[in-house]
């Protein structure tokens, strides 16, 4: 299938911009050289630089080697924080943001790092000057987060396995999907052993044991981390070991057992009509037991479906949505999103009419949603 390169596409947006114009600007105006905020503004600049560096490949259109990159925007972040923290602890009140505290310096140095990295996201975007405009009688699946994302599917097996790099798409013809069944998507982030030691999702005991009745909390801080990095069925069973080489709760033996994560369904051509819902499962009714509907009710441990934000675009016109009226779009962005089901007679289901003129685009980590930052140790 296409690939395409390893950029991370966001909308372009006048603050970013302003943070490369400042660091260039700072960083060659005489009359403040030597200050404490002349020489954050080179530092700036500097990580920049190293940033767009560590995704050279990708941004002159070659394939880029997900490891290196990593490597290279780590090594990015460590030189960032070493040479910032010295520099602003030699006089702190010089610093217009970074007060006289540890936390206020911490504070002003996150500013500079998100700063700085949708900056290096604009550039991307000029560059690769991709859309990802609905594209009659195709699906297209976009990973607009900062990691690799994994596809599971039990349903089709073209689609399941498949791994979307961040910035990359991978588009499926309709008419190539099970038409008149339903075809789920499920979807996990991919991290590596590093990453997976900082996430310690061993640490995930709200899940634990698997008699635990799931619950939205679960999914939501101070649990947030855990629930879109680590594999809650395994997290669940106190799965998770401390080494991240080993463990199937994330990293490189990561249990893809499409069980968890962000789900969408796309049933095609059903009766002249495509039928396309988002569920979570999180905030189940009842219990299943003696006199309760076998259909609307979910076991003590039953699997919530979500880990990740999406976005769900349906061109061609309006679909009529259940409860949720006439829509050309779905969003969820939390575990309680209003637009997926929450327990499964939730009346979420749209209902589009099918043809040559309908296309999806299914956006992981829309703008203004992006995966929560793995921890790091400075």
């Amino acid at each position: 299938m296409n690939k395409h390169p390893s950029v991370v596409v966001r909308p372009i947006r006048a603050c970013a911009c302003g943070a490369l114009l400042l660091a260039s600007q700072v960083s060659a105006d005489p009359a403040v050289g030597g200050s404490c905020e002349a020489e954050v503004g080179v530092i700036a600049g500097d990580y920049i630089a190293c940033l767009l560096a560590a995704r050279a490949d990708s941004l002159n259109g070659q394939a880029q080697d997900p490891a290196r990159m990593a490597v290279g925007l780590e090594d990015c972040d460590r030189e960032h924080l070493r040479r910032y923290v010295e520099t602003v602890l030699r006089d702190p009140a010089s610093c217009p943001g970074a007060e006289e505290s540890l936390d206020g310096i911490f504070k002003h140095l996150r500013q500079l790092h998100d700063g700085a990295l949708d900056a290096v996201d604009q550039v991307a975007l000029i560059v690769s000057g991709r859309s990802t405009t609905p594209v009659a009688g195709n699906i297209i699946l976009f990973n607009n987060c900062a990691l690799p994302l994994k596809l599971m599917s039990d349903t089709n097996a073209t689609i399941d396995g498949n791994v979307l790099q961040a910035g990359d798409q991978e588009t499926f013809p309709i008419g190539e999907l099970h038409v008149g069944s339903p075809n789920k998507i499920l979807v996990a982030p991919v991290t590596t052993r590093d990453q997976c030691r900082e996430l310690a999702c061993e640490d995930w005991t709200a899940v634990q044991p698997n008699t635990v009745q799931r619950e939205p909390g679960m999914w939501e801080h101070p649990n947030l981390t855990y629930a879109a990095y680590c594999q809650p069925t395994n997290a669940g069973a106190a799965q998770c070991l401390s080494d991240p080489a080993e463990t199937p709760c994330c990293g490189p033996k990561m249990n893809y057992d499409k069980t968890f994560g962000t789900h969408l369904e796309l049933t095609p051509d059903f009766q002249g009509q495509d039928f396309v819902n988002l569920s979570t499962n999180a905030m189940p009714p009842l219990l299943c037991g003696p006199g309760v509907d076998p259909n609307n009710c979910v076991t003590v441990s039953a699997n919530i479906f979500f880990n990740l934000p999406i976005q769900v675009d349906m061109a061609g016109g309006d679909c009529a949505c259940d409860s949720l009226g006439n829509r050309t779009q779905l969003i969820c962005t939390t575990v309680s999103c209003e637009d997926a089901y929450q327990y499964p007679l939730d009346p979420k289901q749209c209902a589009c009419s099918s043809g040559g003129q309908r296309g999806y685009t299914v956006t992981y980590c829309p703008e203004g949603s992006p995966l929560p930052r793995i921890p790091s140790a400075p």
